[in-house]
């Protein structure tokens, strides 16, 4: 399936950017957590620094994408994601992004999936998504690269760290590969991006 949209990667990075910053100072104000959760000894109410209950957030990534083994081009990716902790260390959410091409009519993609984290030793963490995108149109074999998208399946991984910034609210750093296979296409999309995430529990 071929969709026929197309968008200026710098219109998209310089409407997406002031977004991104005003998420971050917005998630960074001091709160007490009071949401009522179940825990161990039944009905509890989180404490500060406590990822139960429902989160959402926002995060920006810088990278690229690889098209074909000699074919890198550089991306910025905007999420929007939220979800519920299960417990203080384990978390299941939906991730929602957008991703602008920086190079000169290569588009912009689109995705989402549904994801899990899981928190180890000091706050480093290991997370998981499976879903589905939108990426730009290119058939290595035919040479058809006329602009749209087609859809493509898949999901990432991603290694990283978060310390909290407030009670409530936590920065995380990580380095996130993503891989989608889309059909016809020999060569999955596969893109390498480093972000940033600010998520409010």
């Amino acid at each position: 399936m071929v969709f026929s949209m197309t968008a200026r990667p710098s219109r998209w990075f310089l409407a997406g950017l002031p977004l991104a910053v005003g998420l971050a100072a917005a998630f960074a104000g001091q709160g007490e957590a009071e949401a009522a959760v179940r825990g161990k000894q039944g009905i509890e109410i989180e404490g500060a620094q406590d990822r139960r209950g429902f989160y959402v957030g926002g995060g920006i990534g810088f990278g690229g994408t690889f098209f074909y083994i000699d074919d890198f081009i550089p991306a910025t990716r905007l999420e929007l994601d939220f979800g519920g902790g299960v417990t203080k260390n384990f978390t299941i959410g939906a991730a929602l992004n957008v991703m602008p091409y920086l190079q000169r009519d290569a588009g912009v993609a689109f995705g989402g999936d549904v994801e899990a984290t899981g928190y180890m030793w000091r706050d480093f963490y290991a997370r998981a998504g499976l879903g589905f995108a939108g990426v730009p149109r290119a058939d290595e074999a035919s040479g058809d690269t006329r602009p749209g998208l087609s859809m493509g399946l898949g999901g990432k991984a991603e290694l990283g760290y978060e310390f909290w910034v407030s009670a409530t609210a936590a920065l995380g750093v990580g380095v996130t590969y993503d891989a989608r296979f889309v059909p016809g296409s020999a060569f999955p999309r596969q893109t390498l991006l480093v972000g940033l995430r600010v998520t409010r529990f």
